[in-house]
């Protein structure tokens, strides 16, 4: 796959039945606070699910850059005790990047959960999210430096595969609430420079804990994003 889907997490696992699975790193997941909009320059990817708060999460999986006919998919979700939550299964997969809702059941534990996917050719790989009642539960929101939700750049796809080279930076300043309040791309070379509104858009999305001490010490974080053509 290109280095432009590479995403934030990636796995995926589970069994067809009559089918012997094999771990594929070529297969991704992401994971997204919300969905986004269908015209979006930006989602918000995430390393943390909540039970509360109806926030919309998304799974997202990606195993080819073309579609093709992959035999459709299965998504199981495990909480924190191996004990299956929910499970799913869409026919329809086509091996192109397709987002799902993220059904995360009633009483599942709280703790570092497993997603599993498998194609029904076979492939299969797996990944962790960390889900919890509320966000406040999460030692997550404890990392008070570090947005627990963080803005990406959507793929621009009027951009030829073989331009996606060069890197971008940006920095957000960050509120006492964990809003972000001003965004400034620092780094924009090659491809980067024709993400910079995605960017600026991308910085807005980010999440971070709130933290009283910013108001008197302020939080600048930034981003790194390199890209390299296949």
């Amino acid at each position: 796959m290109k280095a432009r889907h590479v995403v934030l997490a990636a796995g995926l696992m589970a069994v067809f039945s009559g089918n012997v699975a094999a771990e594929d790193t070529d297969i991704y997941i992401e994971f997204l606070w919300s969905k986004p909009p269908a015209d979006s320059i930006a989602r918000q990817q995430t390393r943390q699910f909540v039970t509360e708060g109806g926030h919309d999460h998304q799974i997202c999986v990606a195993a080819n850059a073309k579609t093709t006919e992959v035999g459709g998919l299965q998504l199981e979700l495990l909480d924190a005790q191996d004990k299956r939550v929910s499970l799913q299964q869409h026919a329809d997969y086509r091996g192109t990047k397709r987002c799902y809702p993220a059904d995360l059941g009633k009483d599942g534990a709280p703790g570092e959960w497993t997603v599993r996917v498998v194609l029904g050719d076979g492939r299969e790989h797996s990944a962790q999210i960390r889900v919890d009642h509320r966000i406040e539960d999460s030692p997550q929101y404890r990392e008070l430096s570090t947005p627990y939700v963080v803005g990406r750049p959507n793929y621009d796809a009027s951009i030829p595969a073989e331009q996606w080279v060069g890197r971008l930076v940006w920095a957000m300043d960050v509120d006492p609430q964990g809003k972000v309040t001003h965004v400034d791309v620092e780094v924009a070379e090659g491809v980067g420079e024709r993400l910079r509104e995605r960017a600026i858009a991308a910085g807005y999305m980010s999440l971070f804990p709130p933290d009283p001490a910013r108001a008197t010490t302020p939080l600048r974080w930034r981003r790194t994003l390199s890209f390299a053509a296949e």
